[in-house]
């Protein structure tokens, strides 16, 4: 949960973002330009103050974030958390600006013009929009001057971490030391014992199995269950009841013919020699001439591609296109009265243009004259089913909800009154994936809401999606429990298989590394019978053929010394067992590519300079005379 609060309301600099994107919260009513004498405070901090209506907003925002990740439904302790947070970054936000008077850093108001106009969410299609950006800031409750003192505010404060920034170095020697590291490669031998082999089929008593389960029964518990009951209003599902008679749907289209009709459209095959502008007489009387002969073709039945294949084959000139349901005023106006006066399956005659001779064929019609209902008959019908639907899903939506508010108690008076069916689930757990609706994590939420398992009472409207909603009630509740032995002996029994299995596995390594060290050679090993050897040569940190922990572990382990490799061993998480011998370090950074030492000069400058910001932040925090009023929280 902390994670998940955290990484929804971090972040020091304010990106501007309105509907799509969001005003960050961390900055939004900082007292040094929205503060009022005599109003409610939350906090103090060096003697300026933080409005509760700062908080609130703030609040606010971060609490529909959390709501959007993890369904309507907040504990009484993940709210707490997100007042906590929120106030938290409010200071951290007061502070910031407080650095930033303090630095004497400017804006100019060119700059900020600028930084606003380069916003997308403000532009139009001929850049930024005026109106839009008014309308905007304007519906999210702030004035643009103040909108704009925020925005200075946010430039300041990247310019103050910048300037920041801008002050490490890292030293030649210590940049040489980096890449030296970063360019180690080993040379290496491995194998990797597999759990699943040490795994015994042998006996297991009774005493073995109840001591094992008594000494570790939370791990076989029964998770949490509810069983709920709800009535489900879905635009689909409704539509698919809404009856139609074709006087309705032909009254319909002729009310949106704009979203059926298109405009008058042809799609053309084309056979042509391109002459060009001026050509010389001999040219175009021979273009006329091959154009001729392949009209008589074309006028036998022949096909323009297979006319252009042949053509092809013997070196000619003609060429060949194909244009789907092209509007008028394309093509040349000479072709374009031939297609939009024919009809389909025609062939024009050859048609003379500017940039040579033309032979098309009108192949399909679409939009003009072809506009009418019974070519868009089945849209017309899908969008008219939706209309009825979407309105009658709305009445139904709003009696739902009343009615399930005012009989908190029942769902069944809801049911009656909109003709409704009251489903009700099995048993499920809050991991569940089996049935779509009771695996929304919404729906998930509710169902194991402590207030609605304990009062026994409807939900409030869940809104799966903006034509999909929900309501539920609890009907039973099964806390998680220790299962019965009996139960899960099955897997009791595979646990104690299990760790025999690791205990095993890891004294046969352990011998196997005594083997080694004693000098017997990776081939000669007796402990264990049928390991396979993995060399690699030259692996290097970031290699992706080998695994991370093994990785990790021949870079920690030191360099082999005397040509005596280093001998090492690594449990795995999947149970399995590393033995590992490296054999070489390898030092590969004779010859430095510049660009990649700037590269990892800009890498370890930034990374320095976000620690010594969030080190800037804690110091000034530490140092600061801060007083949170909670009780007006």
């Amino acid at each position: 949960m902390l994670a998940i609060i955290r990484d929804k309301a971090t972040g020091w600099i304010a990106g501007v973002i309105v509907g799509l994107l969001v005003i960050s919260f961390a900055f939004w009513g900082v007292s040094f330009y929205s503060g009022q004498a005599g109003q409610l405070n939350v906090a103090k901090v060096n003697g300026e103050e933080i409005s509760f209506q700062s908080f609130q907003r703030s609040y606010s925002q971060l609490r529909k974030q959390m709501q959007a990740a993890l369904g309507d439904a907040l504990s009484l302790e993940e709210e707490s958390l997100i007042k906590d947070q929120t106030i938290s970054k409010l200071i951290e936000s007061e502070l910031i600006n407080q650095l930033v008077i303090d630095s004497h850093l400017n804006i100019t108001n060119s700059k900020l013009v600028q930084s606003i106009q380069n916003i997308e969410y403000f532009r139009g299609e001929e850049g930024f929009d005026r109106e839009k950006y008014e309308r905007s800031i304007n519906s999210i409750g702030m004035a643009p001057a103040i909108f704009e003192a925020q925005l200075r505010m946010d430039l300041l404060s990247e310019q103050l971490q910048a300037g920041l920034v801008e002050t490490i170095f890292v030293i030649d020697e210590e940049l040489d030391n980096i890449l030296r590291l970063e360019s180690q490669s080993r040379d290496i031998t491995y194998t990797i014992l597999s759990l699943p082999s040490f795994i015994e089929e042998g006996e297991i008593s009774g005493d073995e199995v109840e001591d094992y389960y008594n000494k570790n029964n939370s791990s076989f518990t029964e998770p949490e269950q509810v069983k709920i009951s709800y009535i489900e209003l879905d635009v689909k599902e409704i539509a698919k009841n809404i009856e139609t008679d074709e006087e309705s749907l032909r009254i319909y289209y002729d009310n949106n013919k704009d979203d059926y009709d298109v405009a008058d459209q042809r799609s053309v095959h084309k056979l042509f020699i391109r002459t060009g502008e001026g050509a010389p007489a001999e040219i175009k009387d021979n273009a006329k001439e091959i154009l001729t002969s392949t009209l008589k073709l074309v006028e036998e039945g022949r096909d323009f591609e297979e006319i252009i294949e042949q053509s092809d084959e013997s070196g000619g000139i003609l060429e060949f296109s194909e244009h789907l349901f092209m509007s008028k005023g394309i093509m040349d106006e000479k072709i374009d009265d031939f297609l939009f006066s024919k009809e389909e399956g025609e062939v024009s005659g050859i048609i003379e243009t500017k940039d040579g001779y033309n032979i098309v064929k009108v192949l399909e019609i679409r939009g003009g004259p072809e506009n009418k209902f019974e070519n868009s008959a089945d849209k017309v019908e899908e969008d008219y089913k939706r209309e009825k639907a979407e309105e009658e899903f709305f009445e139904l939506t709003d009696q739902l909800a009343t009615l399930a508010y005012e009989n908190p108690e029942t769902l069944e008076i809801a049911s009656d009154a909109i003709s409704r069916e009251i489903k009700t689930t099995e048993y499920f757990t809050r991991d569940n994936s089996e049935e779509v609706l009771i695996s929304d994590p919404r729906v998930i939420s509710k169902s194991f809401d402590p207030v609605l398992i304990n009062s026994g009472n409807n939900s409030d409207l869940i809104e799966l999606s903006d034509d999909h909603v929900v309501i539920l009630r609890v009907e039973e509740h099964k806390a998680a429990s220790v299962m019965p032995l009996d139960a899960v002996r099955d897997e009791v029994i595979a646990s104690i298989r299990i760790d025999l299995a690791k205990n095993k596995i890891k004294v046969t390594g352990e011998e196997v590394i005594s083997e080694l060290v004693s000098g017997i050679k990776p081939d000669e090993v007796t402990s264990y019978s049928g390991i396979e050897w993995i060399n690699v040569e030259k692996v290097k940190r970031d290699d992706v053929s080998v695994s991370r922990a093994i990785l990790r572990t021949i870079f920690e382990a030191g360099k082999p010394q005397n040509n005596e490799p280093v001998i090492t061993s690594k449990s795995l998480g999947s149970g399995d067992y590393a033995i590992i011998i490296i054999l070489n370090a390898n030092e590969e950074i004779s010859d430095v590519d510049e660009e990649l030492k700037d590269s990892t000069d800009l890498r370890l400058r930034r990374s320095l300079g976000i620690n010594e910001w969030q080190n800037l932040l804690r110091d000034t925090r530490d140092n600061a005379e801060i007083t949170i009023l909670k009780d007006n929280i």
